[in-house]
Parts: structure tokens; sequence; C-alpha cells
């Protein structure tokens, strides 16, 4: 019986990934940025993000903008496999199920019931916002992989400094897929102390050092152009940071669930319970068992990270530790366990949901075709293109146009000296965008000054459909 629904939650997971994930999520312009280094890397052997060539310092020469790793996983896949987003996309949809069979595994090591490890993995596999954030062409996925290898070395029954010092590499190479991924070292080191003591943590932290040293000896060079590249993100999550309220990162954490309020007022209830749980746990025994402790680290540096971060692709980090929360609860001997099975009922029925409003209600791939095919009309004449679109047409225009000269947006927040890429910009016979105020405050004069043939359309589908995005195109006269 444990096989069949181990199996039957795999296959509902391999089906919905397969109808979608051609079209859905939609292309954002973060997967295009990170395509760019890749695609370099196998193409020449550099990471060189040419898509932002002109626009900041350095990038047609060295990607100093994110640490490294996952720009090299991808540039390795794209020398294996087609060269394509959907290669990357489909890449990112395999670590994400090694990550969840990992914490699966995981878990009953921590003697977990296999119903409730059963329950965790249907938690994360079915929740559309695992979907939408872990299998576009992003870090999170590689991030999270990696992190649940350091805890499986950090939990290893054989006591000896090697373990330790892998749990560390693997903690590191998180990090350097994503750096939120160092934001939960302490709950790896937690389980490292508690299974290694104290004598052993040094073997951890020169495991971690490793990795990062090699990246220090990449970036040595050309401190210059990371002090611009990676300075500018830096500055922006800080400008993000001091600009989001309260209710705006409620919303932000929110966004990518199925039925995000009901799933915010399941998410309160669980944690009322298990702080219920946990305090009577303390007060009866007066220690808590070792999986609510780490539950306790886990949801706490997930969440201190979240809120420092303010952006929801890293929402996706939430899920492991609140699965866990639900394996935790489902062993309750009350009504309470019936928690765990309602939120992955809502889980299936907003996955339910969503192929009804995409593929029953209307033909995504027919929108999203039409929809780029028009952008392509637009930009019959053009031979340069400055793109901050979604969904993003780099692709499809590609495809179609390899000739045609294609930069991607900077963030307006980026505090980059305009005369660094406003001869850049003036190159550009053509913009095209999906929101008039996040244009960058340099691009918006320059359109004041020329003359340009402005075009604006919806893309024709609900409010509620993952293609509901509008696009402005500007083409010089």
């Amino acid at each position: 019986m444990a096989y069949a629904s181990f199996f039957i939650i795999s296959i509902l997971y391999c089906l919905q990934v397969g109808i979608n994930i051609g079209v859905l999520p939609v292309v954002w312009p973060d997967e295009v940025l990170f395509y760019s280094p890749a695609i370099s890397f196998a193409n020449t052997g550099h990471l060189k993000t040419e898509v932002l060539s002109g626009l900041i310092p350095g990038m047609e020469s060295k990607t100093l903008w994110m640490p490294p790793f996952y720009l090299l996983f991808s540039g390795f896949t794209l020398t294996i496999f087609p060269d394509s987003i959907l290669t990357l996309r489909i890449a990112n949809v395999c670590i994400v199920y090694l990550t969840a069979f990992g914490f699966y595994r995981l878990l009953k090591r921590f003697f977990i019931p296999e119903f409730g490890a059963q329950i965790a993995f249907a938690s994360l596999l079915w929740e559309p916002l695992l979907f939408r954030f872990g299998t576009v062409a992003r870090m999170e996925a590689l991030t999270a992989f990696f992190f649940i290898l350091s805890l499986f070395f950090a939990t290893n029954k054989k006591v000896n400094k090697w373990n330790p010092f892998f749990a560390g590499v693997l903690l590191s190479l998180s990090a350097l897929s994503h750096p939120i991924g160092a934001s939960f070292g302490l709950v790896t080191l937690f389980l490292v102390y508690q299974n290694f003591k104290l004598k052993n943590i040094v073997w951890f932290l020169l495991g971690g050092i490793f990795p990062i040293l090699c990246w220090m000896v990449y970036i040595h060079p050309n401190w210059d152009w990371f002090q611009i590249q990676f300075g500018a993100q830096l500055t922006r999550k800080q400008n993000l940071l001091n600009t989001f309220t309260i209710i705006d990162k409620i919303k932000i954490f929110s966004f990518g669930f199925g039925f995000p309020k009901i799933r915010i007022l399941i998410i309160l209830i669980q944690l009322f319970l298990l702080s219920f749980f946990t305090y009577k746990q303390i007060r009866n025994n007066g220690t808590l068992l070792n999986s609510w402790l780490l539950f306790w680290i886990w949801i706490i540096s997930v969440f201190a990270a979240l809120y420092t971060s303010s952006e929801g692709w890293y929402v996706y980090h939430s899920l492991f530790p609140l699965s866990l929360g639900m394996a935790l609860l489902v062993q309750e001997r009350t009504f309470v366990n019936r928690l765990p099975v309602i939120g992955i009922s809502l889980s299936l029925f907003a996955l339910v949901s969503m192929h009804h409003i995409h593929w029953s209600k209307t033909n995504s791939l027919e929108i999203q075709t039409s929809h780029f095919q028009h952008i392509q009309r637009s930009l019959s004449q053009s031979n340069a293109v400055y793109l901050q679109s979604l969904p993003d047409p780099y692709f499809y225009l590609k495809s179609k146009r390899p000739d045609l000269d294609i930069l991607e947006f900077i963030p307006g927040e980026l505090e980059i000296p305009s005369e660094t890429y406003i001869n850049t910009i003036r190159s550009r016979d053509s913009f095209v965008f999906y929101d008039e105020t996040l244009i960058n405050e340099t691009i918006k004069d320059y359109l004041k000054q020329g003359s340009w043939i402005r075009e604006e359309w919806e893309i024709p589908v609900p409010s509620n459909h993952w293609l509901h995005y509008k696009t402005i195109v500007y083409t010089k006269k």
C-alpha cells in the first residue's frame, strides 16, 4: 500500500508537469538572464551575460552578479542536451523530484512514520507554488537540493570527520547556487553539532570555506566588476527591504500558493497547533524531540530569510519545513491530524483548478503563441530591441529572428550611473514592456525625447490566468 501511494504521488507530479511545462509557468526575464551565461559557458567555456552587454560593466566578459554554481550546472546541462529553455526547466523538474524524495528519506531518519513522511512528500509535490517557482530555469531547485543533501551528511550515523566536512561543502554549494542557501546554515550546523559534537564543527566549517575560496579566486582578477555587478544587487535588496511593509511581505509570501487566502489560514492554524504541542511537550518532558526542534530551527531560519529578501521566488524554501510540520501534526492522536489531509486536498484542488483555467476554458499554448506572433509583427522592422516583458518573448523571437539583437532589462532599482548604459539604450530601435511604472527612469527620459510608435494590448485571458499581462511596444518611426 505504501508503494502504491508513493507511486500515485509521483505520477500526479509528473503528469501535471508534463502537461504544463512548455507554456506554464510563463517565461520570466530571470530565466533569460540565467540562460545567457549558461549557454555562453556551453559554447565558449566562459560565463558571459551577453543579454546585458553594455548595460552593466563587465557583463560581456564575466558574470559576477550571481554566485556561479547554478550557471555552471546549466551550462554543463546545455552541452549534453538540446539548447533550449525547456532543457533547463526539465532539469529542474528532475532536481525538484530528487529533492522531495531526499526530504522524504530524511524524515524517515527522524523516525517519522511512513504515512507522515508521505504526507510531507505529497505536501511538497502537489503544491502549485512548487511548480510555479521550482520548475522554472532559476536556481531555487538546485539551492534546496544541495541543502537537503547537506542534511543527509549531517545526520549520517557514521561518526567521522568526513560527514561534517561534506555537509559543509554541500551547504556551501547551496549558497553558491543562490546566497539564500547560506541562511539555512543554522539548520545544518544544529544537526552537525547534535550528531558529531563540538569538536567536529571545525570540519564542517572547513568544508564550507573551500568552495567559497574557489569563488573568490574566480572573482579576484575583476574585483571592480564584482563590486558593481554584485553590489548593485545587494543595494537593490536593501531598497526593497526598506520599501515593503508587512502587508506587502505577506502578499509576496502568499502569491504563489493555490488559493492563497485559504492556504495562509491553514499555515497559521498549523503554526498555532505546532506551538501548542511544542509547549505541551516541553511542559511534560522538559525537552523537545529532535524532529520538533529541527522544525522550529528550520522554519525560523526560512522566515527570517524571507523577511529580509522580500521576493516571491524564495517562498519555495518554506515548503520543506511546512511539510515537515504537517508530518508532525499527522502523528497527533486528535482531530488536528486531519489538517495535513485538508492541506493536501487544497493543493490538489488548486492543481485541478489551474488545469481547468489554462487548458479547458482556454488553450494557453495557442494564446501564448498568438501573443508572441503579435510582438514579432510589431518588431518586424526592428534590429535592436530591449525587453522587459512578461511572458518574455526572448526565446520565441530568437527562434524566428536569430539576427535580432536582444538585450534584457536592468531593474530601475539598480543604482548604476546612467552614463554606464545610456549609449547602449540609444542604440535600441524598439522597446517592449509589460508595466510602464517599472521602466528605468533613464529609459523613460529617452522615450520622451524621440519619435516613437506606441502600441499596447492585453493578452485576452481571465484575470486569474497566469498569462494575464499587458504589453507595450515602442518602435522608432
